[in-house]
C-alpha cells in the first residue's frame, strides 16, 4: 500500500517560507566487512552504544555529570559547561558527558565549539548517532552545508532505519537545489516516520510541500511525480 503524502494548498506552502527556514528546522575509515555488510556494521554499533552511551565506572565523573545535566536542564548553560569539563577531567573518554558538553555550546548557539567537542565525541565513538546528527545539525547552523552532508551522509549509511539521516540530508539536498535526491530521502524519511507513528511526519509532510510549491515553480512537477511513484508514495492535494 503506498503512503500518502498531501501537497497542501497554496497559502500552506506560502507559509513554509525560505532556505533560512528550512536550516531553522533542523533539529572514519571501517574494515571491509562491517562497511559492507548492515547485519554485522550494526553488531558491532550497538555493542558500542552499550560501552560508551552510559555512565562512566569513574564515580567522581558521573557525579559533575549529574550535576551538568541539572544545570542543562534549568537552562543555566554556562554552569552545565563547567560541571561536564570537571566530569570529562575525571574520565576524558566519557562519551555521554562529552556529548551533553557540546549540547551545552549548542544551546547557547556557540556552533564552533560545539562541533569541537562533537568532533572529540566521535574520535572515542565514531559511529555515535547522537554527534553525528548534532554535528552535521552544527554545520548546518554555519552554512558549511558540505561538512552538513557528509555527517548526515555518514549518519544514513550507519543507522539506515533511523529517519534523521533521510530527513537531514533531504534538507540539505534542497538548500542546495538537488531536487531529485532531496525527493528520494525525504520519502524515506516519512515513510519511516509513519512505520514508527512519529510525530516528526508533520515535518516531513512540511518539507514536501516547501519541495512542491520550489517545483511547480520551475515548471518541474513531473519530478514529483516521478519521484512518488518510484518510492510508492500516492500524492494527493
Amino acid at each position: 500500500m503506498a503512503d500518502v503524502m498531501m501537497k497542501g494548498t497554496l497559502e500552506e506552502r506560502k507559509q513554509i517560507a525560505t532556505v533560512q527556514g528550512i536550516r531553522g528546522t533542523i533539529k572514519a575509515a571501517y574494515d571491509i566487512l562491517p562497511s559492507y555488510c548492515y547485519n554485522v556494521r550494526r553488531l558491532i554499533i550497538e555493542n558500542k552504544k552499550t560501552k560508551f552511551y552510559g555512565l562512566s565506572g569513574n564515580l567522581e565523573a558521573n557525579k559533575y555529570f549529574d550535576k551538568g545535566n541539572e544545570y542543562l536542564e534549568s537552562g543555566k548553560f554556562k554552569k552545565a559547561i563547567k560541571e561536564f569539563k570537571s566530569s570529562i577531567k575525571f574520565d576524558p573518554n566519557f562519551v555521554y558527558a562529552i556529548d551533553h558538553l557540546a549540547i551545552s555550546y549548542r544551546r547557547q548557539e556557540d556552533y564552533k565549539s560545539a562541533i569541537k567537542y562533537y568532533k572529540k565525541s566521535l574520535e572515542i565513538f565514531p559511529e555515535g548517532n547522537v554527534a553525528l546528527l548534532n554535528i552535521a545539525v552544527c554545520y548546518s547552523n554555519l552554512k558549511d552545508d558540505e561538512n552538513s552532508i557528509k555527517n548526515y551522509a555518514e549518519l544514513k549509511f550507519l543507522y539506515p532505519n533511523d529517519p534523521e539521516g533521510y530527513f537531514g540530508l533531504a534538507k540539505m539536498q534542497l538548500i542546495n537545489e538537488d531536487y531529485e535526491n532531496a525527493l528520494d530521502n525525504l520519502f524515506i524519511a516519512h515513510k519511516i516516520y509513519i512505520e514508527t507513528d512519529s510525530e516528526f511526519q508533520k515535518d516531513s509532510q512540511k518539507l514536501f510541500e516547501f519541495i512542491s510549491a520550489k517545483l511547480e515553480e520551475l515548471g518541474k512537477s513531473e519530478l514529483i511525480e516521478r519521484k512518488a511513484k518510484e518510492n510508492n508514495i500516492t500524492i494527493k492535494g
